[in-house]
């Protein structure tokens, strides 16, 4: 015995309006996933601009301490004719600029750390500010490789993705004579450069006197 017409018209609806019901709450969930994804894209940029902030500031303040214990201890050797007070001055504005230059380098790192992450943000929300400017990079063609292999992953879903991204990561990627941390090395050696040739010129017409 067939079911009545309408009662098949109310069975195919009830069918249909449970799909539509499937298909908003599928929507829904990939609303909040890119919600979730946009929100920590956000943080992990700020994440990345803290520590770039942060290297700045170390490199600065070391630069201002390396000067001040220099000029100090240099007019304070000078003024009791000490050239061991004189050499301390040139040391300790050395290793105090060294120091804030390793200090860049070992955070630098940190801002290196957080680029499998923000690739694989940025796969997700299809956006291409931090996948364009590693691909831009001067002479930078392990960080180009890294960014092509990442775009080409076939993953059935956002953990399968972020499994296969990370593992093809490797830091030593990302050296440090291509980043910005290059400059700062540049400018620590003509600190360091400079602090000596005020000393030997200080020093040198002492032990060969000119004319």
């Amino acid at each position: 015995m067939r079911p009545p017409i309408g009662c098949n018209v109310g069975i195919r609806k009830q069918a249909e309006d449970m799909t539509i019901s499937r298909t908003e709450r599928k929507n829904s969930r990939l609303q909040i996933a890119a919600g979730a994804y946009e929100t920590e894209y956000t943080a992990i940029h700020d994440q990345r601009l803290s520590l770039i902030r942060s290297y700045n500031i170390w490199y600065a303040i070391g630069h201002a301490v390396a000067l001040a214990y220099y000029w100090f201890l240099l007019y304070l050797s000078l003024s009791l004719a000490s050239r061991p007070l004189m050499i301390a001055a040139g040391v300790t504005a050395s290793a105090v600029i060294w120091f804030a230059y390793r200090m860049v380098v070992q955070i630098d790192r940190g801002v290196v750390a957080l680029y499998p992450r923000i690739i694989f943000l940025e796969l997700m929300l299809d956006y291409d500010f931090y996948r364009d400017y590693l691909r831009r990079r001067p002479r930078g063609d392990t960080e180009r490789s890294f960014i092509e292999k990442a775009e080409q992953i076939e993953a059935d879903n956002a953990r399968d993705l972020w499994d296969q991204l990370y593992s093809q990561f490797k830091s030593q990627d990302f050296p440090g004579d291509r980043r910005i941390t290059a400059q700062f090395k540049s400018a620590a050696y003509l600190s360091i450069v400079l602090y000596w040739i005020i000393i030997a010129m200080i020093l040198l017409p002492q032990y060969f006197p000119w004319g």
